[in-house]
């Protein structure tokens, strides 16, 4: 090899080595985290803290989006059988206060309740589901995502559909709905995938629509891959 083509080779590695490690980095305001059995790096809003997944996922219930409501034999065994790995949540907050001067010179203030907000990745537990229900079952990746839709209450604000990161095919729902016992909106959106052998799934919820698509924003890096966000669209609330 001459030395113009050592060269040449020497810019291409270097250039491939850059590549890798900006694909690595984690995006300002962002912190990483990492599961080498998954082989599945993500890097999410520096806002939200890691919280105990018991919290909302126990005894086969899905607190989130009132999903512990949910009815349907086939998906209150999905959600059975699902196993946490993480939870991240925004911290609880009061509400916000905003004052803004009138025309007559008054000052009218804005009270905003704070946004809550979560992300849960699970798998779901192969071995756990009924033998019949697992052998048979050619719908699971879309229905751990749909079961945001099939929550009381909660409606569909998105067609389910399915699109690639990179090229690990997803699945994703999103669904709108009312809450407590006096009533507030919740978001949430699931989005599922088979990735390295585990049915993996993310379940997202906000009382906020902002929060939600910014939160949805979450990178992921599959294996090698390059990181890209978990859902890199604007889901709009259904009175929109």
């Amino acid at each position: 090899m001459d030395h113009a083509s050592k060269y040449r080779v020497a810019v291409v590695l270097a250039f491939a080595l850059a590549l890798q490690v900006k694909s690595q980095t984690p995006a300002p305001d962002t912190t990483e985290w990492e599961n080498e059995s998954l082989k599945l790096r993500l890097f999410y809003p520096s806002d939200l803290m890691k919280g105990d997944p018991s919290d909302v996922l126990q005894d086969g219930r899905l607190s989130l989006f009132d999903a512990t409501g949910i009815t349907d034999p086939k998906l209150a065994e999905a959600v059975r059988c699902l196993r946490p790995t993480l939870l991240l949540q925004l911290p609880h907050s009061g509400p916000t206060q905003r004052a803004e001067p009138t025309a007559d010179g008054a000052t009218q203030v804005t009270v905003s309740p704070a946004a809550n907000a979560s992300i849960l990745l699970a798998e779901l537990d192969i071995n756990c589901l009924n033998a019949e229900h697992a052998s048979k079952s050619t719908t699971l990746l879309d229905d751990m995502a749909e079961i945001v839709n099939k929550a009381p209450g909660m409606k569909p604000i998105a067609q389910p559909s399915t699109y690639t990161i990179g090229w690990q095919k997803v699945h994703m729902a999103a669904a709108q709905g009312q809450q407590g016992p006096a009533p507030s909106p919740v978001y949430a959106m699931g989005l599922s995938t088979n990735w390295n052998n585990h049915l993996l799934v993310w379940y997202f919820s906000s009382t906020s629509i902002d929060t939600l698509n910014r939160i949805t924003k979450t990178t992921v890096r599959f294996g090698r891959d390059q990181a890209a966000p978990l859902y890199p669209l604007t889901i709009g609330n259904a009175s929109q």
